[in-house]
């Protein structure tokens, strides 16, 4: 089986339909996007009295003067993971006095991007013939599990309440991340990650032949490298350029070392695409410039014997 691999998408319209076409431009067998599948920034557009719009996004800002330069920009906003409301001069006060009701605007958005992106998957690709797994990861709020667990009749699977095979190989899903500077949705520390994977992985018959699909990468790899933050999140560097450190989970290596499957499949860290090997297991992590419109992953030739043969590409 050819298996198509990416993750961190992050609302981006433009890589997921990218992602997609995976299946006619590589003849795959199998998509897997694996984690952070929504966006992180809401853009308001603000309704003048002229009836044109005004909107600002990354400290440019835009009049939208007819519907269809508003839905034009609307589209690049969709392009770039950003989230957009139009909203009234009153209705946009009314976001900035309150929080929770930006929280759920954005929700409302994620969930109606998710679904979206669910019905092109389904109208694009037979996924009742092809493999086809979409799962959160630690940035991606609870509300949208229920929006893929929707199109669950229509072939998609949803991974994280099950074990599925790939030419015989059993599949564990795990979607939580050691804590980050962030706090997102769906963070634990360390022992508790290897808990939950140990509770997981006695579900399996045979962990050695299975496939580990574990959204945070292992520690101390060629793939859990990121930038280094001082306290107030920004970079620290030098005369060599920024310091990168090790960030990914104790936890997920451990379980990587002791039950060493065929694969690890992990993302979480944009920066380091590659690959690593852990005693036997072959761990890959396709990165992300999901900001660019970039589609990065790994095709990987998997037979019952095991991994054939594997390569990343970017489109």
């Amino acid at each position: 089986m050819k298996v198509f691999f990416a993750v961190d998408v992050h609302g981006a319209t433009t890589v997921w339909r990218k992602w997609i076409s995976a299946v006619s431009i590589y003849e795959a067998n199998a998509l897997i996007l694996s984690g952070d599948l929504t966006g992180k920034v809401l853009v308001p557009l603000i309704l003048q009295d002229d009836g044109s719009y005004k909107a600002s996004y990354f400290g440019n800002t835009w009049i939208l003067k007819s519907e269809e330069e508003t839905k034009s920009f609307e589209e690049k906003l969709s392009n770039a993971g950003a989230y957009y409301r139009r909203v009234s001069k009153d209705e946009l006060q009314e976001l900035k006095n309150d929080p929770d009701k930006v929280k759920k605007v954005m929700e409302e958005e994620m969930v109606k991007r998710m679904r979206g992106w669910l019905n092109l998957l389904t109208e694009k690709v037979d996924t009742k013939k092809i493999l086809t797994i979409v799962m959160p990861g630690n940035d991606d709020e609870f509300v949208i599990d229920p929006v893929i667990k929707e199109f669950e009749n229509k072939g998609i699977i949803y991974p994280l309440d099950k074990i599925f095979e790939i030419e015989g190989h059993e599949v564990l899903s795990f979607e939580y991340v050691n804590p980050t500077p962030w706090d997102t949705p769906r963070e634990r520390d360390d022992k508790e990650i290897q808990k939950m994977l140990e509770e997981k992985i006695a579900k399996l018959k045979d962990p050695k032949n299975a496939i580990f699909n574990i959204h945070a990468p292992p520690y101390n790899t060629a793939i859990d490298l990121a930038p280094k933050l001082d306290k107030n999140l920004r970079l620290v560097g030098g005369l060599d350029g920024v310091k990168f450190v090790h960030v990914g989970s104790k936890g997920v290596r451990a379980v990587i070392e002791k039950y060493q499957p065929i694969l690890g499949l992990h993302g979480h860290i944009h920066e380091s695409s590659g690959f690593e090997k852990i005693g036997k297991t072959l761990c890959l992590n396709p990165g992300s410039e999901y900001g660019e419109g970039l589609l990065r992953g790994y095709i990987i030739d998997i037979t019952k014997d095991g991994i054939v043969n594997y390569f990343k590409i970017q489109g």
